[in-house]
């Protein structure tokens, strides 16, 4: 190939890139003192003066407007993003919000989707519908990260309100879950906002030509982070054994953009889905190479639970967070080999196992009973495994028919004052043998 006409080749390829990156819609992005309310009102004084998105097209319609028009405003503050959305419904009463739960499928109902896209390799999907129903998943557009996206959860906020001729939607989504770090602070923000209306199977969005075209995203304009809070990256997170009790979060500090400075680690532990959070603290130093470390407690009564780690500066300020969202066991997890037994059966057996961290595990103490009502009608110590495991037989060859109950009462002084009582009931026939 004659040089000359290589040289070209490549010149033109940087002026169509060139083009290509210019052409990329903006949207400036005015900084908010005073943070809204979450609370889809749209009240709040911030969404008067900030710039206002009301090109939507259908993403599935030759880029047509909808025909239910959709108002979008987009702010930020010190710690977080935030959008307001305006969806008009001329059948406001036909609106779709059903589903509920831990990262539940919003996309099913009428919904707001928010996407961001802070530099490679990853952008962020965020997703709500009127219930305040949340969906939350991290996108890595190199295929490198074998992570299913949905395992990505960040602590974030949105709430909605239902009107006459329109429903309203604000969002919060804060700076320090999307681990930034200087080269993604260095980048270009992406951002891209759709809406979902079921009814009429309408799905739009702003600029995007999909929801998911991350190549298609807005940038971000005048958006300015500070990279002495925002310019770290965290790897090798890890949550502990995820049992009643307690658990450790570690963490490997890979970027710091500040040198070697004190932080305070913040977990928050809340029971979901309504339950009262918890907080536990600890110090430490936030450096490259440097290991974090912070116990919480996960509460004996299982169930499933939501952990948000943060990183605080000096200031209070969350510098770094993570979020993870998971099912506690109970401490005494076990069933009976048949919940209906005859009298000739003669024992009643309970398998299952001590569910606590290993470290106390040693010092647990379970005891069995046999109960008739209240009424305690034989009662005995249990070995625990080294691995948790148990199994213990009762007697019922003396019982009349009835209904009756196991109970297992597992103490462990390090982690509660109180025994906790688990109960599997059962019921004892009169059967051919007796």
């Amino acid at each position: 190939m004659n040089r000359q006409f290589l040289v070209s080749i490549v010149a033109l390829g940087v002026c169509l890139g060139g083009v290509n990156a210019r052409s990329a819609p903006e949207i400036e992005v005015k900084r908010i003192a005073r943070p809204p309310a979450i609370d889809g009102r749209l009240d709040d004084l911030c969404w008067q003066t900030v710039p206002q998105i009301t090109e939507f097209r259908c993403v599935d319609r030759n880029g047509a407007f909808p025909s239910q028009r959709t108002e979008a405003w987009i702010a930020c503050g010190e710690d977080a993003l935030f959008v307001a959305v305006r969806c008009h419904d001329d059948h406001i009463e036909q609106v779709q919000a059903v589903e509920t739960g831990l990262d539940g499928r919003v996309w099913r109902d009428d919904c707001i989707e928010v996407f961001l896209m802070p530099g490679m390799p990853y952008y962020y999907h965020f997703g709500a519908n009127l219930l305040g129903t949340r969906y939350d998943a991290r996108h890595d557009v190199t295929g490198k990260d074998k992570a299913p996206p949905e395992s990505w959860h960040a602590d974030w906020r949105a709430a909605a309100q239902r009107g006459k001729d329109q429903w309203t939607m604000e969002i919060s989504i804060p700076f320090a879950c999307l681990q930034l770090g200087a080269a993604r602070l260095a980048a270009p923000f992406g951002f891209n906002l759709g809406r979902e209306q079921r009814r009429l199977t309408e799905f739009s969005c702003w600029p995007a030509s999909g929801f998911n075209k991350h190549e298609e995203f807005a940038v971000l304009k005048n958006l300015v982070l500070e990279e002495q809070r925002y310019g770290i990256v965290v790897e090798e997170a890890a949550w502990g054994n995820r049992v009643a009790g307690p658990n450790e979060f570690t963490a490997t500090v890979v970027e710091e953009a500040a040198s070697a400075q004190d932080i305070t680690l913040r977990a928050t532990v809340k029971p979901l889905p309504e339950g009262e959070g918890k907080v536990y603290g600890s110090r430490g130093l936030s450096a490259a190479k440097t290991r974090w470390s912070i116990v919480y407690q996960a509460p004996m009564t299982g169930g499933v639970v939501q952990v948000v780690v943060e990183a605080l500066d000096e200031r209070g300020r969350a510098r770094f967070a993570a979020c993870n969202a998971f099912r506690v066991p109970p401490p005494v997890e076990a069933s009976l080999d048949l919940p209906l037994l005859f009298i000739s059966d003669g024992k009643v057996r309970l398998t299952g196992r001590v569910a606590v961290p290993a470290s106390v595990l040693r010092k647990a103490k379970l005891e069995v009973a046999l109960l008739s009502g209240d009424k305690v009608l034989f009662q005995s110590p249990v070995p625990i495994g080294g691995d948790g495991r148990f199994r213990v037989e009762l007697p019922i060859g003396n019982v009349q028919p009835g209904d009756y109950c196991v109970e297992a009462r597992l103490t462990v002084a390090e982690m509660t004052a109180q025994p906790v009582v688990t109960r599997f009931p059962f019921r004892v026939l009169r059967g051919p043998m007796d």
